[in-house]
């Protein structure tokens, strides 16, 4: 089984040093391991001097010619969604932000064509009850691609994890999930998932639900029941802001940059990738109408607010407010009843 990486990079991102990241922390679990790497012929002229070293942790290298209408974040799509053409042999193909933990031979002996893990871990149907807004912007997506009775088989795959045979049902789903892709481009939209997921359901849920451990997406709620047993940690570099998990960091990542490699202290570091969250990370568990509050404009604008000086006037009133007025009353309503 081959280990495939897709890599879409210039010099004023940090793409290619999580995927260096990555490849490290497979050849550390796996030395053996057959590393496949795919770029684009744009990314292949920026492997220059450090940037060069990622080309020493691989077994198989393809560089391939993009239309320029295609930007950077597409191009990295395209090559995703057509990989299966591009190499034989069964593979898994790995997002670059993850860290592997453990050995993961053991996926190429089960019983399947293609494999992946939920999306956060969930079904569509917690999906609605939990995160109806995102449920919504997965819904629109599909929409704009002209067709959703996909929602009607309950579940929806993360693409940032994939296993799939060098097969007719393995070449038969990429060739669909490339073309909708494209279709969906064509329209204005740059994501795969939703693709991914109606190809799936096009040719008849040929798509094998992975257990959680293959794909720990640790910045969604329900990756905790995973995070023990994990063999992928998947942290996800696309979104903004501090992370809890130290690895995904901007500051961890610029170490990788400034060396060009991941030096042995490094290496150290992450042998405990596990436990590599910051020390005032936190359990919180958010109920529906708070998940909700989480999730809309009205949080965000306050988040914002509250680190200004308005802010500090205002949570001051409130926090008066609260100890005067508020708790008061709650605690005589509490003794009444």
């Amino acid at each position: 089984m081959k280990y495939l990486y897709v890599l879409t990079s210039s010099e004023n991102d940090y793409y290619l040093e999580q995927a260096l990241l990555s490849v490290t922390s497979l050849r550390m679990q796996m030395p053996d391991a057959f590393v496949s790497l795919l770029v684009d012929t744009n990314t292949e002229a920026t492997l220059n001097g450090s940037r060069r070293n990622i080309l020493d942790l691989v077994n198989e290298f393809k560089s391939l010619p993009i239309d320029n209408k295609f930007n950077q974040k597409a191009r990295s799509r395209w090559l995703k969604t057509s990989m299966r053409q591009h190499f034989e042999g069964d593979f898994l193909y790995i997002d670059g932000d993850t860290i592997i933990t453990e050995d993961l031979s053991s996926l190429q002996y089960m019983d399947m064509d293609i494999g992946a893990v939920l999306d956060s871990h969930i079904t569509l149907a917690e999906k609605n009850k939990h995160f109806p807004i995102r449920l919504k912007t997965i819904k629109a997506l599909c929409q704009k691609l002209g067709i959703i009775p996909c929602f009607d088989l309950n579940v929806y795959f993360n693409g940032g994890i994939m296993f799939c045979r060098d097969n007719k049902k393995g070449h038969d789903f990429f060739k669909e999930w490339h073309r909708l892709w494209l279709g969906y481009f064509g329209l204005g939209g740059l994501n795969d998932q939703a693709p991914l997921n109606l190809s799936n359901f096009i040719l008849g849920n040929i798509v094998k639900e992975l257990d959680g451990i293959w794909n720990c997406q640790i910045l969604d709620d329900g990756a905790i029941r995973y995070l023990h047993k994990a063999k992928i940690i998947h942290y996800f570099s696309s979104r903004p802001g501090k992370k809890v998990f130290i690895p995904a960091n901007d500051d961890f990542i610029l170490g990788v940059k400034k060396h060009g490699i991941v030096n042995l202290e490094m290496r150290e570091f992450i042998k405990n990738s596990k436990s590599l969250f910051l020390s005032n990370t936190r359990l919180l568990l958010l109920e529906k109408s708070s998940r909700v509050f989480y999730d809309s404009a009205f949080c965000g604008i306050a988040k914002r607010i509250f680190n200004t000086k308005i802010g500090t006037v205002i949570e001051f009133v409130f926090s008066k407010i609260r100890k005067n007025i508020y708790t008061p009353i709650r605690k005589k309503i509490s003794k009444r009843k």
